[in-house]
């Protein structure tokens, strides 16, 4: 039996009609990523979904945020979720700049998703990006607020304490 290897799009963006390789993670991006998934899986309410390296279509570009957030209903073509996530998050890799990652999430803001946050492991910094804000670096906090799925007016907020993420990179 043989194998045959293809050349697939996984860990590749699409932006500005350009196929671009996305660093993979190490260690410290991993826990931070681990922790969020984690962290998420075990506050969110039922109505809603985490997921990670998930690719996302944000007009003509393919992004794939290290984490998102999003509805059950959301919708996906191809397996690629084409509505605004809720929240898109970046960790800093190997190889990436902070003007990459902001880079992304202004795209994915200009596309409908209201909230990006920017996570630096190494440095143990964090951002908020949002279209009405902008960048704003996060002290003690990362919190994001939750659409009611009855009215759609934001009624809840999960909020990550950020002593908490960073005691994960020094376990």
């Amino acid at each position: 039996m043989s194998i045959a290897l293809t050349d697939a799009v996984y860990h590749r963006e699409l932006i500005d009609g350009r196929e671009i390789q996305k660093p993979l993670p190490k260690n410290l991006h991993a826990f931070i990523q681990t922790y969020l998934l984690q962290w998420f899986g075990r506050e969110l309410p039922k109505q809603y979904r985490v997921a990670s390296e998930l690719n996302v279509i944000c007009g003509s570009d393919r992004l794939v945020p290290d984490v998102i957030l999003t509805t059950r209903n959301a919708h996906y073509v191809d397996g690629d979720l084409v509505d605004p996530p809720l929240l898109a998050v970046e960790i800093m890799s190997p190889g990436q700049t902070l003007s990459d990652l902001l880079n992304k999430c202004e795209r994915m803001l200009a596309t409908g998703t209201p909230i990006c946050w920017v996570i630096w492991p190494e440095r143990r910094e964090a951002w908020t990006y949002t279209r009405d804000e902008a960048l704003r670096e996060a002290t003690r906090i990362l919190s994001v607020a939750l659409p009611n799925s009855a009215s759609g007016s934001e009624v809840e907020y999960l909020r990550i304490p950020l002593a908490e993420m960073w005691a994960e990179l020094s376990e």
